[in-house]
């Protein structure tokens, strides 16, 4: 995970800057870049800063209203998006950009999406409606803008937060202006505070993912910046004593609570109080700048330089991390590589800040643009404009990336069939050079295959363990096939459906993902442990004349023994067990042979290989053992034809080599699972393999 984005200037008056709190924010985005960069955790950072930008916003516009101020709510909201927008915009297309140059192209229309949600502040519910993995920091498929979604929280929260408090003071001048303001804001921020925090508990244990994610499982820590903010004045009256030890205790607490704490797996739960009161401490302790103090040290000169430069190198660190480790390529950055990193995240910053920021603060100052003194209000009219120029400067290239995709998908939606034959393709085919390989990288989340409908009939499994279940055919009649067990039985689905379905007859498909049936490899998987029991019964009773299972198991690489994955390739442990009560209840088992893994992305490795694919490839023998699996056991087993083995591996693997392209189709569409696109092109020869090993024909 990683953490949110302080803002680019702290709305506290000049007279009132605290110096050690801008060494603090420094402090802080330095620990979440050596925790991401060096150790790949996650450093709590993310809520001090959530908690910070409340209490930097919330002290801010109650100072104008205690001083009979009228804000205004357009006034507030151009301001701050003024000044956050430049940098995230530069960023974005810099990232972008970047991207498009070197990451392969089954990530494009991901970031593309990303992107247009980074720069309109909705990247944290598109990364939750996607159910983005957050702790993947050492893979090719963490994204480069995925650390947009604390941002996006952030100007979800500078919405909010003004039209709270400017609601609250209009209640608290007509009902309650006897009280202080403080008070009545204070209860209303208590209330958040507990009710936000509530649900972030319950939301954390029920789907941490999307508790991570989830604006309303962060709102108690902005509640609680606002809290301290308006509490500053009373408990500034504290012993000294009492604040200066209560500021040390809080800054040992943030620089060890990644450390010792499962951040990435327990916040933003209750958990996530350990740093934020931390921060909390800090800001109560005292301000001045004596070495006693914890001020004395966060305020030293180099970390509030750094402090000014912190939004920028929040932004800059995680994309470089990201392009690094892509193109390195290794799962973690080395000492030096890191400290490199680190600098470059810095440099970067200053430099946007410098030619970028600050020339636009300097443009949204009325005596800039004397030209809209006309309107009245020149300077909000000049930050609009400069939220107006970042959104379309960052806009416009984001749009033609998408536009060369769609131009892409066109052009693969009007090649010649002849030019993909996929497993079709004669021996002596060629093609031509300008065909586009399909399934294009773009698509590849259309290549998943779950063919027929959804299970409804009389034939549907009521046990509720059985969570994924596709028919077709007749469907109305008795199966005649049951395809049983994990997503390697889902990958050859279409092939197998059409072949029954042409015959006349039906299908059942039972699958639940990571779940080999007959393994016990899974089974401490609730989930796969509650599956294998219950379509064992279903398939018993329902007594299909056939039911296909894989029955190996092959792995990507080599082990520790340094034995090649071929070398690997075994039975499924206990699949004698597992099919047993199929052949008693009179069924044929079909005892099809695992496909190939590798250890990488075959399309991802093919779009690096465009001119010669066949980089891809792998030798037979480094994936697949020299004898199939299934034969050996089916040789010291009497079961006669009521048990058949099902090979595939010659269509996949032809003359000895595992291929990743076959007439122009992509066999893959990731490492280990077959594309639709490719089954569907050897729907006839697994038609013939199926019906050779079977005999089953319904006409």
């Amino acid at each position: 995970m990683s953490p949110a984005i302080p803002s680019p200037r702290s709305t506290v008056q000049r007279a009132e800057f605290r110096a050690d709190l801008q060494g603090l924010r420094a402090l802080a985005v330095l620990l979440v870049m050596c925790y991401h960069i060096w150790f790949q955790r996650v450093s709590g950072g993310v809520d001090i800063f959530l908690m910070l930008s409340a209490f930097f916003l919330t002290g801010s516009l109650v100072r104008k209203l205690q001083a009979g101020d009228k804000p205004s709510l357009l006034g507030n909201w151009l301001h701050r998006f003024s000044r956050l927008l430049p940098q995230a915009a530069l960023i974005i297309v810099a990232t972008a950009l970047t991207a498009w140059l070197v990451l392969p192209g089954t990530r494009w229309l991901a970031l593309i999406r990303e992107a247009f949600s980074s720069l309109f502040f909705t990247q944290n519910w598109t990364l939750a409606t996607a159910e983005v993995d957050y702790y993947a920091f050492n893979t090719s498929a963490a994204s480069p803008l995925q650390h947009f979604w604390s941002l996006s929280v952030q100007g979800q929260i500078f919405l909010l937060w003004p039209l709270l408090l400017i609601g609250c003071a209009l209640l608290w001048r007509r009902y309650f202006s006897r009280q202080s303001f403080a008070l009545v804001a204070s209860i209303m921020f208590a209330a958040i505070f507990a009710g936000s925090l509530s649900y972030s508990i319950y939301l954390t244990e029920a789907n941490q993912r999307l508790a991570y994610f989830h604006t309303g499982a962060r709102l108690w820590e902005f509640a609680l910046g606002s809290l301290l903010a308006l509490g500053l004045p009373a408990l500034s009256r504290l012993p000294e004593a009492l604040r200066r030890a209560g500021g040390w205790a809080g800054l040992v607490v943030i620089i060890g609570c990644g450390a010792l704490l499962d951040v990435q797996g327990q916040f933003p739960g209750y958990l996530a109080l350990v740093p934020t009161l931390g921060a909390a401490l800090l800001v109560i302790s005292p301000g001045t700048k004596r070495r006693i103090n914890p001020a004395g040290w966060l305020g030293a000169a180099v970390l509030v330089k750094l402090g000014a430069l912190s939004y920028g190198m929040y932004l800059w660190h995680w994309p470089l991390l990201v392009f690094y480790l892509h193109l390195a390529p290794v799962d973690h950055a080395s000492p030096l590589a890191g400290a490199l990193l680190i600098g470059a995240s810095i440099a970067l910053s200053w430099a946007s800040t410098r030619w970028v920021e600050k020339p636009l603060l300097a443009v949204q100052r009325a005596e800039v643009l004397p030209v809209l003194r006309f309107l009245g209000k020149p300077q909000l009219v000049s930050q609009a404009l400069v939220i107006v120029v970042a959104l379309s400067v960052a806009s416009v290239p984001i749009a033609a990336w998408e536009s060369n995709v769609e131009k892409r998908r066109a052009q693969a939606a009007a090649q010649a069939p002849e030019e993909n034959p996929g497993a079709q393709a004669p021996d002596a085919w060629d093609p031509s050079p300008a065909a586009l390989t399909l399934p294009l990288r773009t698509e590849l989340d259309t290549e998943w295959q779950t063919p027929g409908q959804s299970c409804d009939t009389e034939y549907t499994p009521q046990d509720p363990a059985i969570l994924f279940c596709n028919q077709g055919g007749d469907i109305w009649r008795k199966p005649d096939l049951v395809l049983l067990g994990d997503s390697h039985v889902q990958h050859w689905s279409e092939a197998a459906a059409r072949a029954i379905e042409e015959a006349g007859g039906s299908w059942v498909m039972i699958y639940q993902p990571g779940c080999r049936y007959g393994s016990s490899d899974n089974l401490a998987d609730p989930e796969c442990a509650a599956f294998q029991p219950a379509a064992r019964d279903y398939v018993e009773q329902l007594a299909p004349q056939m039911v296909l299972t894989v029955a190996t198991h092959t792995v990507p690489g080599a082990d520790a023994q340094g034995r090649s994955a071929g070398a690997q390739e075994t039975m499924v442990e206990d699949y004698a067990d597992a099919i047993e009560p199929f052949v008693q209840a009179g069924s044929q088992v079909i005892a099809m042979r695992d496909t190939p893994r590798y250890e990488y992305s075959i399309p991802e490795c093919v779009d690096r290989n465009r001119a010669a694919p066949e980089a891809c490839d792998a030798p037979r023998g480094s994936k697949l053992a020299e004898a199939n699996p299934v034969d050996q056991f089916l040789d010291t087993h009497d079961y006669g034809s009521r048990v058949v083995s099902l090979d595939m591996s010659e269509l996949l693997c032809p003359a000895g080599t595992c291929k990743a392209v076959i007439g122009n189709v992509l066999v893959y569409l990731d490492d280990s699972h077959l594309s639709k696109t490719f089954v569907n092109s050897a729907a006839d020869r697994f038609a013939k393999y199926f019906t050779q090993a079977t005999g089953w024909n319904k006409e």
